[in-house]
């Protein structure tokens, strides 16, 4: 374990100090085996290979219940009283240790709608039920997703400066992509270059074919990059991100492939460009501590709306931080698709993407062009983390 993670590791846990005596439950019991619950990570910093478990009680004693050749991370960071096993098994160490705490309730990860807080197993369930030393079991359980989710969003020194890296070198390579782009070139022939570039630069992609790129004549959508080639008159839009020690970045760009005699893109097009550019710059200057996720979607949407161009039909942004939807509020409308994600207020130390894509086919209703970026709330206010385009990048 580098120096770095344990530096991460007693952020969150000074994070989990001041949250577990608002605690729901008596303990707090987060069950694992080869990295099975994302959650532990949080907790952690380094995965298990072996069955795991580890027990944070209301009154603050943490105790890591790992195999014998999983201790060592544990004890560098010295935030866990380490239990080891060996070929025995994990299960008596457990059964012990709960004997030992006797939690009357017990908050585990199980969510209905959080899925990265719903990380415990059902065989890992069933193994707790063999041992868990209060009957009746189902009712002495309680969900972890709250606590589970502030210790998620809000982000540390020393993730802010991993997503802070991350973000940088995603821009580097946008940059470098926007030079490699030409006309004739196909959607296959960028993404294989862009996952060149992050070889080069030690990083893994965060989602999609290295990256999502996306022809305008093709349209936008998750999709694998296709044979289809950038065409004069067209945009192409490219989407991704990368993972720096385990945070991630998340952008999108467009440009317009000019046509022999062009050195810009048509008023109409250029029209779509800047719309989404200050819906997204709209929604970003209102962002402060204390305003609704809905509020934010609804002032893009508003803006696309009053000049023309219907609005998306997705969320205006999620958080990223280990994962690149990484759960938690939402800038989303209150509607089925999304539920209450978007109800909460955003907070200091979350980051958020904010895309309001414009999009279409060429063609048919107008080509898309892709806004995306990363953005820091603060206390005062927030911190655009990426640096947006003020004019539309041409090839």
């Amino acid at each position: 374990m580098n120096p770095n993670d344990v530096t991460l590791v007693r952020e969150k846990h000074a994070q989990l100090d001041a949250w577990l005596p608002q605690l729901e439950a008596d303990a707090w019991l987060v069950l694992t085996r080869e990295d099975s619950d994302p959650a532990a990570h949080l907790l952690t910093g380094d995965g298990v290979v072996g069955e795991a478990a580890f027990l944070m009680t209301k009154t603050g004693r943490k105790v890591a219940v790992v195999a014998d050749y999983d201790v060592d991370p544990f004890e560098r960071t010295g935030v866990f009283e380490v239990v080891p096993y060996g070929t025995g098994g994990f299960m008596e160490p457990l059964r012990t240790l709960l004997e030992e705490v006797a939690p009357t309730t017990l908050a585990v990860n199980a969510s209905t709608s959080d899925p990265l807080a719903d990380g415990l197993s059902v065989g890992m369930l069933h193994k707790l039920g063999t041992i868990l030393p209060v009957e009746p079991f189902d009712e002495r359980l309680r969900p972890a997703p709250t606590a589970l989710a502030d210790l998620r969003a809000l982000k540390t020194p020393e993730e802010l400066r991993r997503l802070r890296e991350a973000v940088r070198i995603t821009e580097t390579v946008l940059d470098e992509v926007g030079d490699f782009l030409r006309a004739g070139r196909s959607e296959r022939e960028v993404a294989a270059f862009v996952k060149e570039r992050h070889r080069h630069y030690g990083v893994t992609h965060s989602f999609g074919d290295g990256a999502n790129v996306m022809v305008g004549h093709v349209g936008m959508g998750h999709r694998p990059a296709s044979d289809a080639e950038l065409t004069p008159g067209d945009t192409v839009v490219v989407d991704m991100g990368v993972y720096v020690e385990g945070y991630t970045s998340d952008i999108q760009r467009a440009w317009y492939v000019r046509r022999d005699g062009e050195d810009a893109a048509p008023p109409e097009i250029e029209h779509r460009f800047r719309t989404g550019h200050d819906a997204m710059m709209k929604a970003i200057d209102a962002m402060k501590p204390g305003v609704a996720g809905w509020e934010l979607d609804a002032i893009a949407r508003e803006h696309l709306e009053a000049n023309g161009i219907p609005a998306y039909t997705h969320a205006l942004g999620h958080q990223i931080g280990r994962a690149v939807h990484d759960g938690g509020t939402t800038l989303a409308p209150l509607n089925a698709r999304y539920g209450e994600r978007g109800k909460p207020a955003i907070r200091a130390g979350e980051v958020y993407t904010v895309e309001p894509v414009v999009h279409g086919r060429t063609g048919v209703d107008g080509p898309p062009v892709g806004h995306e970026q990363d953005v820091l709330v603060t206390e005062d206010g927030h911190e655009v983390l990426s640096h947006p385009p003020t004019s539309f990048p041409l090839v």
